[in-house]
């Protein structure tokens, strides 16, 4: 929305001269100060014009965020170790990335994961795209651990070698559930399903003991 400035004239030693009058165009107000009421632009100005004092970020905040930013940071790097030491990932070998509302588990195919006609077993995919879909949960809720209630996929095709790529990314949350999504990929980028579910808060904190470190 484009907010028409206030202009006015004032007469000074040297003539009259014209400027553009900066006060709130929402309230109205002439007091120098913001309010800050409005959306700042993707240049960080209000709607008079003006750089909006509440696009800019001050130190301490920016030290506020920068310590948020770390903090979760860390978290993410102690889901992957975690995930890492589950016992049950003995048998699939697989590599994780998680970062903040996002998780990337990478499975290898083996011999092992492959059906009587020689593809990989669904299980194998949904066991991939429940885990990037729960990592990428569990990395927006720090100290406890997510539980799946329930998770539903559409496969589209299969491979009998190469690589199961999943990606997770959060797409809601309410109270203490969380809705995040899935895709899994062969090595070339082609899309073999997808699948959506439901993450909930349990009451299991996570600690060192699981391998959260």
């Amino acid at each position: 929305m484009t907010v028409k400035t206030t202009k006015r004239r004032v007469k000074t030693s040297t003539g009259l001269k014209e400027y553009t009058y900066l006060g709130c165009p929402l309230t109205r107000n002439r007091s120098p100060w913001c309010f800050r009421l409005c959306t700042p632009d993707v240049e960080g100005h209000g709607h008079c014009g003006r750089n909006a004092p509440h696009a800019l970020t001050g130190r301490i905040q920016a030290g506020i965020l920068e310590y948020n930013k770390k903090q979760r940071a860390a978290h993410c790097k102690k889901l992957e170790s975690m995930y890492l030491a589950a016992p049950c990932n003995e048998y699939y070998e697989p590599g994780i990335r998680v970062s903040d509302g996002e998780a990337e588990v990478v499975i290898p195919v083996q011999d092992k994961f492959l059906d009587s006609a020689g593809f990989v077993h669904g299980s194998v995919f949904h066991r991939a795209m429940n885990d990037a879909a729960l990592f990428a949960a569990n990395s927006i809720v720090p100290k406890k651990m997510m539980l799946s209630t329930g998770f539903n996929i559409q496969f589209t095709s299969t491979i009998a070698d190469g690589e199961l790529i999943a990606r997770g990314r959060v797409i809601g949350t309410s109270d203490d559930h969380c809705l995040a999504e899935a895709v899994v990929l062969d090595s070339g980028g082609e899309e073999l399903g997808r699948g959506t579910g439901t993450f909930v808060k349990s009451e299991i904190s996570l600690s060192p003991e699981m391998g959260y470190e």
